[in-house]
């Protein structure tokens, strides 16, 4: 049977990994899961290596790297066109993309362009929660979704780890927010960990439900 491809968006290199690395692997054995970089805002031969090692850690089975520039990546006409083409290729069973309320503006900016591309009724569209590390915003995520991630976890961190750039950028206490979000989550829902995801749209079941 072929498997239902879903769309993961992150504007940066190590968003999707932060953001449901837990999912990803989770969703990578019965999808095709189809990741998409928006931009490489600095050291790029080397974040492109830690992107294929986090792949292959969480079983992403492609990578495409929009190679926007970071210096006009934004919400407009150009960068939704790219959105849309990528739908219109894919033609996903569910796109993932970054919490509209996060405090980085690229990542805001990625959502909006996913969203604007969305307007058509026809795939489920679900954020994962702020990027850490994240600044403090005037709005508060608002967790609909809940995924057991316990048996994942493990893999996701060591696909965070494998972005050895930024771990060498933010130390360990970036490693330990992760966990202890993911822990946070597992307890509202009663299991060990946890990723929580806002629903902007859902048609139909994930294959998780």
């Amino acid at each position: 049977m072929t498997k239902r491809t879903i769309l993961i968006f992150g504007a940066h290199p190590d968003d999707v990994e932060i953001g449901m690395g837990g999912a990803i692997k989770k969703l990578s054995d019965t999808h095709r899961i189809i990741s998409c970089v928006a931009t490489l805002p600095n050291l790029k031969d080397a974040r492109k290596k830690e992107v294929s090692e986090a792949a292959r850690i969480l079983g992403i089975h492609a990578i495409r790297h929009l190679a926007l520039s970071p210096q006009t990546f934004g919400f407009n006409r150009q960068t939704v066109k790219t959105m849309d083409a990528l739908i219109e290729e894919y033609k996903p069973h569910s796109v993932f993309t970054q919490w509209i309320g996060d405090s980085h503006q690229d990542h805001v900016h990625l959502t909006q362009c996913v969203l604007a591309a969305a307007r058509h009724n026809h795939f489920n569209v679900l954020m994962y929660e702020q990027a850490i590390p994240g600044g403090i915003t005037h709005s508060a995520f608002r967790p609909q979704l809940y995924i057991d991630v316990s048996a994942q976890m493990e893999d996701k961190i060591a696909s965070i780890l494998a972005h050895k750039t930024q771990h060498n950028k933010y130390g360990e206490g970036w490693i330990q927010g992760v966990r202890g979000r993911g822990m946070h989550r597992g307890y509202q829902i009663k299991t060990e960990y946890a990723e929580a995801f806002e629903v902007v749209k859902i048609k139909e079941d994930l294959g998780l439900l």
